[in-house]
Formats: structure tokens, sequence, C-alpha cells
């Protein structure tokens, strides 16, 4: 194997079911494609409110379903891959120690998510870019045809 193509080896994808997050688990699986050697981290962030109304359950339960997608597709591809619940209150904290933790050298993640305003980058995104000592790679929605 050369070495230009090893730019990454371990990558983490950041998932929470929106379409830029989609478009996310698209290119990480282009990248794992050009080199089997290329390890995944996929992530789904269960950001923990407290408020104490039993919603905690509906909202875990949920992540549970996200979590089983994303272990079905850490089975599906070629690379060695595994999946993540990450829970607390700050996503971009978690997904930025969890790379650390993990020893990634590439975050892959969509531009905003399921509550994001279209054609910004997100809170969550925007922090995790400021805050990330290694690459981000932030993947937009399709763009659209006229």
């Amino acid at each position: 194997m050369s070495e230009t193509n090893n730019w990454c080896s371990k990558v983490l994808v950041a998932y929470d079911g929106s379409a830029p997050s989609a478009r996310a688990l698209e290119l990480a699986r282009k990248i794992g494609a050009q080199n089997e050697q290329v390890e995944f981290v996929f992530v789904h962030v269960v950001r923990l409110y407290g408020t104490g109304t039993g919603t905690e359950t509906v909202i875990f339960d949920e992540a549970v379903k996200v979590l089983d997608e994303l272990s079905a597709l850490a089975d599906e591809v070629p690379n060695t891959a595994c999946a993540r619940l990450l829970r607390g209150t700050s996503p971009a904290d978690l997904i930025v120690k969890c790379a650390r933790d993990e020893d990634c050298d590439l975050i892959v993640m969509g531009s905003r998510g399921q509550g994001g305003v279209k054609g910004f980058l997100g809170s969550v995104s925007y922090a995790v870019v400021q805050s990330s000592p290694i690459a981000v790679l932030i993947a937009k929605d399709a763009p659209r045809t006229a």
C-alpha cells in the first residue's frame, strides 16, 4: 500500500439521522472503499437535558434504534468498525473526546443536525470544528438540481 493512501487510519463518523449526517455516512463509506485498512467509529449522541418528565426514556429509546442502525452498518462495511452511543450535555465535547479516546485522525459529520437551519453550519458541527485537534470533514446536503 502506498503512503498516499494512508492520509487517515481511523475515522469517527457522527450520525443523528439528518440528511447531512446521512451524507457524512456516504462520505465515510467512500473513504473506507478507497482503503479497507481505515477503521471507523460510528457515533450517535444523546443529549441529556434532565427534565425529569420521562422524555428521557423516549429519547433514549430513539437513540437505541439509531445505534442499532449504526451497528448494522458497522457489520456491513468491509472495514473494521464499531458503533457507540455517547450520552451527555455537550454533543460537541462528547464527539471530540470520543475521537481523542479512540485515537481517530478524522471526524466526519453533517453540516447541521436535525434541528439546524438550512444553509448554516449547525452549532454542534461548528463547535466540533472549533475545538477539535484533528481534521473535521463537514458533509453538506446534496446540491439541489434546478
